[in-house]
């Protein structure tokens, strides 16, 4: 998958607002775009977070028509990763969802949540704030 730093400008796929007709006004920024070559904040989710994301997450934005495998699973592998890709026990997915703050959206790929559950990633402070005020 493509790497970008937390809080920098999207620039992976064009962008359109909801109704598919050009971009939105609001910066877009990245939030969660690992791979296994960068080193990642870690640590334990805001309660409510993982639920928050979860439901944010089942609308996809930008799908992709292919997958994208989580590279850190096949770092730690090593030579049982392509065993493991062929079985799906490493975890794939083809789309992005995007969270809405003040003023800004973040886009995330799906993969964000493995990423927390898995790799205990966590995201910057004011995407894990958008999130939670996002749902309720």
């Amino acid at each position: 998958m493509t790497y970008f730093a937390d809080l920098t400008p999207y620039t992976y796929l064009e962008r359109h607002d909801e109704d598919g007709h050009g971009a939105s006004d609001e910066p877009l920024l990245n939030v969660g775009w690992l791979d296994a070559s960068h080193p990642f904040p870690t640590g334990a989710p805001p309660d409510g977070l993982m639920p928050a994301l979860t439901e944010l997450a089942t609308v996809r934005v930008r799908q992709t028509r292919g997958y994208h495998y989580c590279e850190i699973c096949v770092r730690d592998m090593g030579e049982d990763a392509m065993e493991a890709i062929r079985q799906g026990v490493i975890v794939r997915e083809s789309a992005e969802f995007e969270v809405r703050g003040d003023d800004v959206a973040y886009a995330a790929p799906q993969l964000l949540l493995h990423y927390m559950a898995a790799h205990r990633y966590l995201p910057p402070a004011e995407f894990c704030a958008a999130a939670l005020l996002s749902t309720t």
